[in-house]
């Protein structure tokens, strides 16, 4: 594993997985360059690209060597990879962010206000709006939110609908290291067993406001791998059903829409083979 750069200490630490991100990356990186609070580090992992992502990293790197440290490894999935970049992280909050997608300025700075007015906050997120391989806007605030369904302990509402996109997400490091990590062994639907073990136990809360800019294109996963996301995740919710068989019996018309929805799209894959 090698690094470049020497940070700070600073308050939050964005975590960045890059594999062969080079079209959207600089952009990425410009967004969090471009947010109103200051005091944040990057740690961009590069895992075993085979285009340009390093040498853009390394040149970010050493454009801005108090703020952006890369560290590159062999590939290992986007678990491993975020995992390792929140283990070499300094700041008290982790936020993250995929390769491709796009933060709007005040994120930070709006959620570092939330933790500081909320002291037992354990993660928070915020509304999105989804736009195309060009930055055109697709769909603006996407996400609508209830109060007693998104705010607060929302593990039986989150166990059938993943409503938190895993780029607006900010925890405190502490509580994330408390939690546990990105299971390496899920490569699609890691953000939701994550975020799954850390609602069970922490409250979050929302900002609703489309701070997070979600990019689809051709090489995404929601337009490229839906159907394989599905079935990791429903792999996901079937293991957390071992774990505690008694919730998903109070739950059982939710479990069994969902899964319904899994064998008719199991079906749909089936018949495309």
């Amino acid at each position: 594993m090698a690094a470049t750069g020497s940070i700070r200490n600073p308050v939050v630490s964005v975590i960045i997985p890059v594999y062969n991100g080079e079209r959207y990356l600089p952009e990425t990186i410009a967004s969090v360059l471009g947010q109103t609070d200051k005091d944040w580090e990057i740690v961009a992992i590069n895992d075993g690209s085979t285009d340009t992502s390093q040498s853009q990293l390394e040149e970010f790197a050493r454009k801005y060597p108090d703020r952006i440290r890369v560290i590159s490894v062999q590939n290992g999935g986007v678990s491993r990879a975020r995992n390792i970049g929140v283990s070499e992280a300094r700041g008290i909050y982790i936020a993250f962010l995929d390769q491709d997608d796009l933060w709007m300025p005040q994120k930070l700075e709006l959620q570092l206000a939330q933790f500081r007015s909320e002291s037992s906050l354990g993660i928070s997120y915020t509304n999105e709006s989804i736009i195309d391989h060009q930055g055109n806007l697709i769909k603006k605030k996407v996400l609508t939110f209830q109060e007693q369904k998104n705010r607060g302990y929302v593990f039986e509402h989150l166990v059938f609908d993943n409503f938190i996109p895993i780029s607006s997400v900010m925890i405190r490091k502490e509580l994330f290291l408390l939690v546990g990590e990105f299971d390496p062994h899920y490569h699609l639907a890691e953000d939701y067993d994550f975020l799954l073990k850390a609602v069970r136990k922490y409250p979050v809360d929302y900002i609703d406001k489309p701070l997070l800019l979600y990019r689809e294109h051709r090489e995404s996963g929601t337009h490229k791998k839906i159907d394989a996301i599905t079935l990791e995740s429903f792999s996901i919710l079937h293991e957390w059903k071992s774990r505690d068989p008694s919730f998903f019996q109070r739950h059982f018309f939710q479990y069994f829409l969902f899964w319904l929805k899994f064998r008719i799209l199991k079906l749909k894959v089936n018949l495309r083979k």
